[in-house]
């Protein structure tokens, strides 16, 4: 063998030689280089693997993390190297084709150009399924009498059991309690998001006790990743009332639904929107499908109450939130704005944290408007919040395909001939100097002292939802992501890196 790779190495050098080395690609390799670059166990190449693994090389060694479930067959290891060929033995290997048995000692060798050679010892961990599940609780709903949520009207409350896995991360759960759809336009995907009512109050995945919880769905792209930013972001910036959101897996009637964003029912309450009995909750949105709901002026904002509910409204207190209202929007759209008194009405800081989470995920809700809240205290100001809803994010809707970087330079606010009612009411509150050099103030101090914290949570998230990646996309398809939980990570870590960029620029 040694004599034909001699042959091969003369022949090579007789076409490829310089005075200074190797050239490859219009790149000088030295005869000598023999490094492995990356090593990784892709998902694509070893279909029974959930996620793929990347090796960490170091120093002579290459350590993998791998499921003690898969180790009854070989895999095919995916890499990269400086040198002519890869050994293991004296079998050549060939990056994403050759499968070797892992259980079994493995040195992989990189020779170089002149013969030299660099080995390389694998180190596997293997880790029990059990613990490799660990990171995703599990939600387990069996309707009554089997029903199937897909036939059902959305607000139609069916009977149902739930019992949570909360795995080593959160407590155990199971009682009685409602399903219904929820959403607009996510309603009519293939995978649909539930509100579940549970009988009796109840702490679920360590959050405050209630009745009324969500799951959304996260159809629109196979990352399950894009509503690990916005919830994170206004939790470090203190925008009050910001929900929190766990990756779940979820079955409903034993039927396997995939990953699920947990997180808390949109209402009024002590450990949800703590506004008080007095307080206010509005919605702008299009929609415009509530009970109670105006059309302000002179914005012609569809303004809908969420609080006070229904029951405890009549037309006259209506009215009253209708002038109280159309005082600021006037206030906003008047030409004395924004040297007029309507920051007295209107909360400069609760916008100012509110536009950073919009304009990093390039919500474009906000535009229509759709899903887009306003709270008030009794006696205090408006103030933006709470955020919600982010398909629609990360240039969605601009192109078919979140974390198009190419989207990421672009402006969060319709251009000419594109504005909606949000945007000519948010870009004109934008446009006075205060609120850009607040807004400007307030970025600076997230990007040095939160951004960092932000990115090892998204980490964080996406190694969770890593653990059934697999199993979603089976269920629903790939939907513009890969089946490579790193690529699909860092995909979004460079995104925010790019949308931090535009900001930068912007303002």
């Amino acid at each position: 063998m040694k004599h034909i790779k001699t042959i091969f190495l003369s022949i090579f050098a007789a076409v490829a030689v310089s005075c200074s080395g190797i050239i490859m690609d219009n790149i000088v390799q030295d005869p000598s280089d023999k490094e492995l670059l990356n090593f990784s166990i892709e998902q694509e190449r070893n279909p029974r693997l959930k996620a793929s693994v990347t090796g960490e090389i170091e120093g002579d060694s290459i350590k993998l993390s791998l499921p003690q479930a898969i180790s009854d067959e070989s895999l095919v290891a995916t890499f990269t190297h400086n040198g002519a060929r890869v050994f293991v033995g004296d079998v050549e290997q060939e990056s994403g084709v050759t499968a070797n048995d892992f259980t079994k000692p493995l040195v992989y060798t990189v020779m170089a150009q002149d013969e030299s050679t660099q080995s390389y010892t694998v180190v596997v961990n293997w880790i029990p399924e059990e613990v490799v599940k660990e990171l995703l609780p599990h939600i387990y709903i069996d309707i009554e009498n089997g029903e199937a949520m897909e036939t059902r009207d959305k607000k139609r409350e069916l009977n149902a059991v739930m019992k949570v896995e909360g795995k080593q991360n959160y407590p155990n759960y199971e009682g009685d309690c409602t399903i219904r759809g929820r959403g607009n336009s996510t309603w009519g995907m293939p995978k649909q998001p539930y509100r579940i009512k549970l009988k009796e109050a109840a702490s679920l995945m360590g959050l405050a006790a209630y009745k009324d919880w969500v799951l959304l769905n996260e159809y629109l792209d196979g990352t399950m990743l894009y509503n690990s930013v916005p919830f994170k972001a206004g939790q470090l910036l203190g925008i009050p009332y910001t929900n929190t959101v766990v990756p779940v897996e979820l079955t409903i009637n034993g039927e396997y639904r995939g990953v699920y964003a947990f997180t808390e029912h949109k209402e009024v309450g002590v450990g949800r929107i703590d506004i008080g009995d007095d307080g206010l909750l509005l919605e702008l949105d299009v929609y415009y499908d509530e009970d109670w709901k105006f059309k302000s002026t002179p914005s012609n904002l569809p303004v809908m109450i969420q609080f006070p509910k229904s029951k405890n409204m009549n037309e006259q207190l209506l009215q009253a939130i209708e002038d109280d209202f159309n005082n600021l929007d006037r206030l906003v759209q008047d030409s004395s704005f924004p040297d007029n008194e309507y920051l007295d009405y209107f909360d400069d800081l609760s916008f100012v944290n509110y536009m950073i989470v919009y304009e990093l995920t390039k919500n474009g809700e906000i535009n229509h408007p759709k899903s887009t809240y306003i709270n008030k205290p009794a006696g205090g100001k408006y103030r933006m919040g709470i955020i919600w809803d982010f398909d629609w994010g990360y240039g969605y809707g601009y192109r078919s395909t979140h974390f198009d970087l190419a989207m990421a330079s672009e402006s969060l606010f319709w251009g000419p001939g594109g504005e909606g009612l949000g945007t000519w009411f948010f870009e004109r509150l934008m446009s006075d100097p205060h609120m850009r050099s607040l807004f400007k103030e307030r970025w600076e101090w997230f990007k040095a002292e939160k951004m960092g914290l932000l990115k090892d949570y998204v980490i964080e998230y996406a190694e969770a939802v890593s653990q059934a990646l697999a199993d979603d996309h089976t269920v629903w398809g790939h939907r513009n992501a890969t089946s490579n939980p790193q690529t699909n990570l860092q995909r979004l870590l460079d995104w925010l890196d790019a949308r931090a960029a535009y900001i930068d620029g912007a303002y």
